[in-house]
């Protein structure tokens, strides 16, 4: 029997192809012009003043909700159906969160006044307007850029 060690190569050359032919696909489906989708959504704000409010909203929002409406709003709370069903991952929450408010404007903003006892809601008041926590969660709002 003849020894092929010179075509040892043979060997590996199939995987080595079904390792290069996904980094290609791979690579050809990443976007590398436009970068990571905007926090915000892209309302105009610069990076810096975008990234400090998310990580407001991290640190000291998202904390309030999480104590204040997860015991209800959460994926097997009572409030499981409703507009804000709390995850535990504040960055995943985040658009959820901000679709109930209306940027700069806290007291128009459905989940403050919602968590203040007003609209009927049925879980009373969970922030009252007097509370620090309010203060905090109403700050943020205000601080979120506005529509153009």
């Amino acid at each position: 029997m003849r020894s092929r060690k010179w075509l040892g190569f043979l060997d590996l050359a199939p995987a080595a192809l079904v390792v290069a032919g996904l980094g290609w696909v791979i690579l050809s489906c990443a976007d590398f012009h436009r970068g990571p989708a905007p926090i915000d959504g892209g309302g105009g704000q610069d990076a810096a003043s975008t990234v400090v409010k998310d990580l407001m909203f991290e640190a000291q929002v998202y904390p309030v909700l999480l104590m204040r409406c997860a015991d209800c709003h959460a994926v097997g709370g009572d409030a499981k159906t409703s507009r804000l069903v709390l995850t535990g991952n504040g960055r995943v929450d985040r658009a959820m969160v901000v679709a109930l408010v209306t940027p700069g404007d806290p007291a128009g903003s459905e989940l403050l006044i919602r968590a203040g006892g007003g609209d009927a809601h049925p879980g009373d008041i969970r922030l009252p307007p007097d509370s620090p926590e309010y203060a905090t969660v109403s700050d943020w709002i205000a601080m979120l850029p506005t529509a153009p």
